[in-house]
C-alpha cells in the first residue's frame, strides 16, 4: 500500500519532470559505446570532453553531439556574444 506522503512525492516528481527547464546539470560523466570502442564522455560546468581522438583535435565528436541530443533542452544553450 502507498501512504499518502508517497502519492504526493509521486505527484511532484511528475511536476518537475513537466518543466525540465527547472533542472541545470553541473557535471556528470558516461561509458559511450561506441561503434568501433568505447569512450568516456564527460559534462563540466559547460563543457564537453571525451576521450577519444577525434574530440582532441576539434573540441567536438559524434559522442559529444549525440549527448547533446539525448540531453535536448536540459542543457542550457550557449551564450550569445
Amino acid at each position: 500500500m502507498i501512504d499518502s506522503g508517497m502519492i504526493n512525492k509521486i505527484q511532484k516528481a511528475k511536476e518537475y519532470a513537466a518543466e525540465p527547464r527547472r533542472i541545470q546539470f553541473h557535471s556528470f560523466k558516461v561509458q559511450f559505446d561506441g561503434m568501433n570502442d568505447g569512450h568516456a564522455v564527460e559534462y563540466k560546468e559547460g563543457n564537453w570532453e571525451c576521450d577519444c581522438n577525434y574530440f582532441r583535435g576539434h573540441g567536438v565528436c559524434s559522442h559529444t553531439m549525440a549527448m547533446e541530443r539525448v540531453l535536448g533542452v536540459m542543457l542550457p544553450s550557449p551564450v550569445s556574444v
